[in-house]
């Protein structure tokens, strides 16, 4: 019977964290930040038919650097990250994930969404490697910020290191200012400008809330929302 474990870190992340997945465990991370974001080094590692999955909503205000290593050592073993973060104010955030696949038939799936407001910077980096040997693997990273205001800004610059063919590797990066034709047709259809940009970050920073079983997490993340705009 496949085993199964939850690690819950709300508004007390340490600044390094290691995690071992072993055989034929599935093991949940949730990381919610509303307060502080300091500087944290994360490093996972998987093993044989084992399943990392994380959730991590970030809506804090502080200056932080987060660095996630996640490394897939066996057969079978998978990631799954998934980020929504927010920058408000002025404040400076660096997400850097990245997965190295030592092991055939390993998947990882890394998609990191963000909004980046006032006179704040919100940087997405991260790296899928697959090391020689690693075939049948599939990697896949999404990264996409939208920039609210002139003042603020975003970058997402995922890569890839393939050292195998017989492989599935993608990886997508958008970063763009707030779509006027969007709120232009949102406008025309009755709703005001703030509501218009509630609509916009609600849909792309509110499915990080399908990882939390955590009610309390789910409300803060929706005042927030509500009333950032």
């Amino acid at each position: 019977m496949r085993s199964e474990k939850t690690l819950s870190y709300i508004d007390n992340l340490p600044a390094s964290l290691n995690i071992d997945v072993p055989e034929d465990t599935k093991l949940t991370l949730n990381i919610a930040s509303f307060e502080k974001l300091g500087s944290t080094k994360i490093s996972v590692k998987v093993h044989r038919d084992a399943d990392f999955e994380a959730y991590m909503a970030d809506f804090s205000v502080f200056q932080g650097k987060i660095e996630v290593l996640v490394e897939l050592l066996e057969e079978g073993a998978e990631c799954n990250w998934h980020l929504s973060s927010m920058g408000t104010k002025d404040s400076k955030k660096e997400f850097i994930t990245s997965v190295i696949h030592s092991a055939p038939h390993t998947t990882a799936i890394m998609s990191n969404y963000g909004i980046a407001r006032d006179e704040s910077r919100l940087i997405f980096k991260g790296t899928g490697t697959i090391e020689k040997g690693a075939v049948k693997t599939n990697t896949k990273q999404v990264a996409k910020i939208i920039v609210f205001d002139p003042k603020s800004d975003g970058v997402a610059s995922p890569a890839l290191v393939i050292d195998d063919n017989d492989v599935s590797a993608s990886h997508a990066a958008v970063v763009g200012r707030l779509n006027e034709e969007h709120l232009y047709y949102l406008q025309s259809r009755g709703v005001s400008l703030e509501e218009a940009k509630r609509l916009i970050a609600s849909g792309y920073l509110r499915p990080i809330e399908a990882g939390f079983a955590d009610e309390n997490v789910k409300n803060r993340i929706d005042s927030i929302i509500e009333g950032g705009f």
